[in-house]
């Protein structure tokens, strides 16, 4: 009688879900992201499909032309080249200076360790236009960095570090480096100290422990942030379009372009429909390497 009194009275407790009950709850969000983020994507695919009618118009054939130009043109190949080496470098940049930042962070036992994580996200919590207006200052030929360089002696005259691709490149490492560290930062921090400290008893210096120890440890944490900040580069618009000045041509800015200016909306479609597909891919790959390595650890 107790265990049939207990049984009825968990029973009672822990009801039976039921799943389609969530699936109705969770209907209105699926269907407001498909109108605002999957309806927009597939008019641009479908606009990539037809030719130019004339300024803003698109003629009602299909077609794969724009395709088949813009992967054998010279002039459209090398934008996609130019963005695909601008999300390089990025994450050369990031990767060189966020991996000692990541390593204290995982390390360190400082009090002050959340407030340094707070530093390093601040750049997120700053308007994307805000962050880079506040370059100009820094960047320009009388500015501050110019200034420090000419006092000290190192330039004879002002370098061009803004309205240029050097201008763009350090906007995109400013923006993207926190994704840099917090990713090196969660997998370092499951590296057990232990396997440096026993190599660097063997005799083992710290370079050789980096790169015999430390490195291969973590470098799931290194292709996964690598692929998160080249993605995020490779589609960035903001950056590109202010301290670029109008003068670097990426993928980004050439759509805008496309859009904007020419009103040619197959090339536009046809530009971003490539530029969505590489980045779904890189994304896909990266989500694919953080599984791998949590289902290692």
């Amino acid at each position: 009688m107790a265990s049939t009194a207990i049984s009825e009275k968990s029973a009672w407790r822990s009801p039976p879900r039921r799943p389609d009950f969530w699936l109705w709850v969770l209907l209105p969000t699926a269907l407001v992201l498909g109108v605002i983020f999957f309806a927009p994507i597939v008019d641009l695919i479908l606009a990539s499909l037809h030719e130019m009618a004339g300024p803003g118009q698109v003629s009602t054939s299909f077609t794969l032309a724009n395709y088949r130009t813009f992967l054998t043109d010279p002039f459209y190949f090398g934008i996609l080249l130019r963005t695909c080496w601008l999300g390089l470098l990025v994450v050369g940049c990031c990767l060189i200076v966020g991996y000692p930042v990541a390593y204290y962070l995982a390390r360190t036992q400082s009090r002050w360790r959340g407030f340094l994580l707070f530093l390093t996200i601040s750049p997120l919590l700053i308007s994307a236009v805000v962050r880079n207006m506040g370059w100009f200052p820094l960047l320009d030929q009388a500015g501050l960095v110019n200034w420090l360089l000419l006092e000290l002696g190192v330039v004879s005259s002002p370098l061009r570090l803004i309205n240029n691709f050097t201008g763009v490149v350090i906007g995109l490492v400013h923006a993207l480096l926190p994704f840099m560290i917090l990713t090196l930062t969660t997998v370092i921090q499951r590296i057990d100290v232990d396997l440096e400290e026993a190599a660097a008893s063997l005799g083992a210096g710290p370079w050789r422990v980096f790169w015999r120890v430390l490195l291969p440890l973590s470098l799931p944490g290194v292709v996964s942030g690598a692929l998160i900040v080249f993605t995020m580069a490779i589609s960035a618009y903001t950056t590109p379009a202010i301290l670029g000045g109008n003068r670097v041509l990426v993928m980004a800015t050439y759509i805008a372009q496309q859009f904007r200016t020419v009103l040619n909306y197959p090339a536009g479609g046809t530009a971003a429909a490539i530029l969505l597909v590489f980045a779904a891919m890189l994304t896909i790959l990266a989500l694919r390497v953080r599984t791998a390595e949590a289902a290692g650890s």
